[in-house]
């Protein structure tokens, strides 16, 4: 009786041994397989598409930090999509939406247009603006440092005739601001307002300003009586009570509308030559015992 309780002892000893020595293999085996796959980058399900980071409103431009990389599964790709590893996001770059992008929306082809594609110019204006061209030169535009996105004050120099101060017409020369705050669209065919690099051989021969169909009309007058010249302005608005230096011209109420000038200056006010050489002839009249001085 002993010798079998024995054998029996012996033998649970062996099986709970046992039992003990493959439980623990197999949690050893459980604990290098999660170590891997905790190790392991998790793969995306399907294919990863270029969309927009954020919310893109028609007319905005594209910019590198306005997209991003999102993985899209295989079964919902659409062949206008752009595709991680075969299309680079910098192709948008400079683009301008032509509708509306919300944000984790996929960005294509057919939602923006490109510099150069048709169309492109009159995306980029805002609701109920006109584009105007006008000629520059290297003095008027400031030596090629003008460059789209800018905002300029437009000055027209030109003669005109006066009254002089016997009676004959003498012609005067005067400079105003015709327009003020008015947007940079493009320089000649470029409109691209990432790059800030002067470019000394290329200095542009036109400019195409943004402004309303009314001022359209009057730079087209201007451009006909004299010389248009821009004045470059400062990124930094002014606020409402300070005005230009020098306070003789007003802030525009909105900083991003282009308003007529408000100064003007003659000849006379800049050179002293000018001036006394017409100052007006004085005749002392005599009407009896009276005696006037009438200019």
């Amino acid at each position: 009786m002993k010798v079998r309780v024995l054998v029996f002892a012996v033998v649970a000893v062996a099986t709970a041994g046992a039992t003990a020595y493959l439980v623990q293999g197999w949690l050893n085996h459980q604990r290098a397989e999660f170590a891997r796959n905790a190790k392991a980058p998790a793969k995306p399900a399907g294919t990863a598409i270029l969309v927009a980071r954020l919310a893109l409103p028609a007319g905005t431009f594209v910019k590198p930090e306005d997209v991003r990389w999102q993985p899209w599964p295989e079964g919902a790709l659409d062949a206008s999509y752009v595709q991680q590893g075969k299309r680079e996001p910098a192709s948008f770059t400079g683009a301008v939406v032509r509708r509306g992008i919300v944000a984790g929306e996929p960005i294509t082809d057919a939602r923006v247009v490109k510099p150069g594609d048709r169309g492109f110019l009159a995306v980029v204006l805002s609701p109920g603006s006109r584009a105007v061209s006008v000629p520059v030169t290297v003095s008027s535009a400031i030596s090629g440092l003008v460059f789209p996105g800018d905002r300029v004050d437009l000055i027209l120099s030109h003669r005109s005739a006066e009254a002089g101060a016997h009676g004959k017409a003498e012609s005067i020369l005067a400079s105003e601001t015709v327009l003020e705050n008015v947007r940079v669209i493009a320089m000649d065919q470029s409109t691209d307002d990432q790059k800030g690099k002067a470019a000394v051989a290329a200095v542009p021969k036109t400019a195409t300003l943004e402004v309303t169909p009314r001022q359209a009309e009057m730079v087209m007058v201007a451009a006909e009586l004299g010389k248009l010249a821009f004045s470059l302005r400062s990124l930094a608005q002014p606020q409402p009570d300070e005005g230009d230096i020098g306070g003789d011209a007003a802030v525009p109420i909105d900083p991003d509308a282009a308003t007529r000038g408000q100064t003007i200056t003659h000849d006379v006010e800049v050179s002293r030559l000018i001036g006394e050489s017409r100052k007006a002839a004085v005749v002392h009249l005599l009407r009896g015992s009276k005696a006037e001085v009438v200019k």
